[in-house]
């Protein structure tokens, strides 16, 4: 048995369920707890801020656990290097982008191990952080979703997720209230198409690449703001497109202010806290298709939504993400480029049911045979070098 420490960004608040979590904090927690563990959850909501000093109380909290590791993902709470002597993991889920305490990385790099889940982050921490090659460990997610091969596919089409904040939109809000030349435009409108087309870009090439010559636009380049804008805008596009094939959607509340962006978007969102891993699971269960509308920053790998609905009744219909094929091999996993084809792969899939089926038989393969819990426990301990299992 080992002594664990996780903390992370809760962005769930559910006053009926003080334990209200993401589905795959609650997979990763629950998996750990049945493997034989003692495991100490710190979860808070600040997502992307730098952490203060740690409070005293926290500190003894954590020095009485005496924990055998750290899990913090995104390294999204206290700087605790000098608080425990154990191996602390920086967990990416979103990506390096938003890591929080940057500085305290730079400042020890060797004091952490780093699990990332897309190829694309490991040259992003060797030349932004300066991090050894033999302190990154790629670890792709994983689902603890199951079928019922028992339920009827009552909804075409489910999304589960985030239209992510309004303040996302600041940065861009104050560069147009600022009053910005015809040129100034021209200028943030190529950074904003190399940030879709590359988001792991950094502002110093696009003030290179563009030229940039306008102190506004340069003080305006807050790229984890606007990819956040950008991935808001993507949803949107997507989701409208194809909301009227009979859409569900299910996430954050700022969804029902959709109206002014799409009608009828806004009558398919339903006001209901989902989050646990019964929830997910019995809504893709019941769904013909699960969509995927990733946030901008998952390029090679994807978000842990994709797994869950692979391993559910409902088909997985999503963007590209190169390492469909490393994961899943020969898959014919329905992918779309744009909200038309997004479109019509969904109505070819919802008037092919036998392709549909044999599509949703090899997802539930491959998740069974590769991508549980009990798969990644494994890597989990040869990479820390700390036992995880009784």
């Amino acid at each position: 048995m080992a002594k664990i420490l996780v903390a992370f960004f809760n962005c769930m608040n559910d006053p009926e369920n003080p334990n209200a979590m993401p589905i795959f904090y609650e997979a990763f927690i629950r998996g750990l707890d049945r493997a034989g563990n003692q495991v100490a959850v710190f979860s808070h909501g600040m997502f992307g801020m730098d952490f203060w000093e740690i409070d005293p109380m926290t500190k003894a909290s954590i020095q009485q656990l005496d924990p055998d590791i750290c899990f913090i993902f995104n390294n999204s709470f206290f700087d605790i290097s000098d608080v425990v002597d154990c191996p602390i993991v920086i967990y990416e889920v979103d990506s390096p982008r938003y890591f929080a305490n940057k500085s305290s990385i730079r400042k020890n790099p060797d004091r952490y191990l780093y699990y990332i889940f897309q190829e694309d982050s490991r040259k992003t921490l060797q030349e932004e952080y300066g991090i050894s090659p033999s302190k990154i460990f790629w670890v792709p997610f994983f689902s603890e979703v199951y079928a019922d091969p028992m339920l009827e596919q009552t909804t075409n089409i489910s999304f589960i997720g985030s239209l992510f904040a309004a303040g996302d939109t600041e940065t861009f809000g104050s560069f147009i209230k600022s009053s910005p030349s015809t040129e100034e435009v021209g200028m943030m409108r190529q950074c904003l198409q190399e940030l879709e087309k590359n988001p792991q870009v950094t502002a110093t090439e696009l003030v290179y690449k563009y030229n940039i010559t306008s102190e506004l636009v340069a003080r305006h380049l807050n790229l984890p703001q606007l990819l956040m804008m950008l991935s808001g805008e993507k949803r949107l596009r997507v989701l409208s497109s194809v909301a009227e094939l009979g859409l569900d959607l299910y996430g954050t509340e700022n969804w029902q202010n959709t109206y002014y962006f799409h009608s009828n978007l806004n009558m398919s969102y339903i006001n209901k806290k989902v989050y646990s891993i019964e929830q997910n699971q019995d809504i893709y269960n019941t769904s013909k298709i699960g969509i995927n509308v990733s946030h901008l920053q998952a390029t090679s790998g994807f978000p842990w939504r994709v797994m869950d609905i692979m391993a559910s009744n409902a088909c997985l219909v999503t963007d590209y993400h190169a390492d469909f094929e490393r994961l899943f091999g020969n898959i014919p996993i329905p992918t779309y480029d744009s909200t038309g084809e997004a479109y019509t792969v969904c109505r070819q899939l919802l008037n092919d049911e036998k392709r549909r089926s044999e599509i949703v038989a090899q997802c539930q393969e491959v998740i069974d045979r590769k991508y549980r819990f009990k798969h990644l426990l494994p890597k989990l301990e040869e990479n820390s070098g700390v036992k995880l299992h009784v």
